[in-house]
């Protein structure tokens, strides 16, 4: 078994140095000629292999998809696609990972950017992690958002479920703060139990003299009237200045909670107050995981209504049905 194993990843590494090779002579073809390559491996939530992944890759500007090729004893995927003919800078490319029986998947989305086209020659490392079922991953952006967003912060701005922001920068002043809202509205009151909702990020502190300065988090919710109440708080110190580094950290034990129908949920961050100089934070560096905020396993399936509330439905709309046959009955 072990040897087959083996054997498998051979067969996959063999396919990688081929694509590799091929881009490093691409300069000596012309730029529709020049190959994309696209590999990364797949892990499950806890850090293991998930091996022989179904991996299905879209591209969204023309509606073409491809499957990467695997080995049912590798983690690894592989597809090689042509610059200029199978995709183009700016294009979307949709990945999604999704189970032997079907029954549940993961879709994440990332523009092509010109580096990726004319230096590094594709999406190398490009690495997915399964969620837990019932988490969701809600990805931070340099997007707007409509109101309700609620007061008192300086920026705010878009996170999207499912969905990899741009290579966008945010940079905050000491003492200030950027507020990221579910770019979705609650289809109907959204209740999550406590859970721990997990906190990763890219950021870099500009001044020399900030090291082990400090971030301050607040998950919130936005009532539908724009006014807001904080369901979680956690404060984390930075390392050395002017070194980029992701941090990570959890919110524990937030909640319960509800987020009513037309309102939203979202996380703030503060920059040390007593910091000299600005906080860089990015929200999706090339080759590196994108920025991000985790919902805990109990997630009801934020933006959709609690349970109750489609029961509650689904009963009234049965005796409404029901007291009009009845009076076309009497009738």
């Amino acid at each position: 078994m072990e040897k087959e194993r083996i054997k498998n990843i051979l067969k996959l590494g063999i396919l990688l140095i081929v694509a590799l090779c091929a881009v490093s002579i691409a300069p000596a073809a012309t730029a529709q000629e020049t190959p994309f390559v696209i590999y990364g491996y797949v892990f499950n939530a806890d850090g293991t292999q998930y091996n022989n992944p179904s991996v299905n890759i879209t591209n969204m500007a023309t509606d073409v998809s491809w499957y990467a090729k695997n080995t049912s004893g590798s983690n690894c995927y592989l597809l090689l696609l042509i610059n200029g003919t199978d995709l183009n800078a700016g294009d979307v490319l949709r990945t999604e990972v999704t189970s032997p029986d079907g029954n549940w998947s993961t879709i994440v989305e990332c523009a092509v950017s010109e580096g990726e086209m004319n230096i590094d020659g594709g999406r190398c490392n490009y690495n997915i992690t399964l969620p837990v079922p019932n988490q969701q991953a809600w990805y931070f952006t340099n997007g707007s958002v409509t109101d309700p967003t609620g007061s008192g912060a300086n920026y705010t701005r878009a996170m999207t479920k499912g969905v990899e922001g741009g290579n966008d920068t945010i940079t905050l002043a000491p003492g200030e703060r950027v507020r990221f809202c579910a770019d979705q509205l609650a289809d109907g009151n959204v209740s999550f139990p406590v859970g721990d909702w997990d906190v990763s990020y890219w950021l870099k502190q500009l001044h020399e003299y900030d090291g082990f300065k400090g971030v301050h988090y607040r998950l919130q919710v936005v009532y539908p009237n724009g006014s807001t109440s904080t369901i979680g708080t956690a404060y984390t110190q930075l390392g050395p200045a002017q070194i980029l580094r992701e941090t990570s950290l959890s919110i524990g034990n937030a909640g319960p909670f509800t987020v009513l129908e037309g309102g939203r949920f979202a996380l703030e961050l503060e920059w040390d107050s007593s910091a000299n100089g600005n906080l860089e934070l990015y929200c999706n560096l090339p080759d590196r995981r994108a920025s991000q905020v985790t919902s805990p396993s109990s997630d009801p399936g934020y933006p959709i209504p609690e349970l109750s509330t489609l029961v509650l439905l689904g009963v009234g709309l049965l005796m409404i049905v029901g007291y009009v046959a009845l009076r076309k009955r009497k009738e």
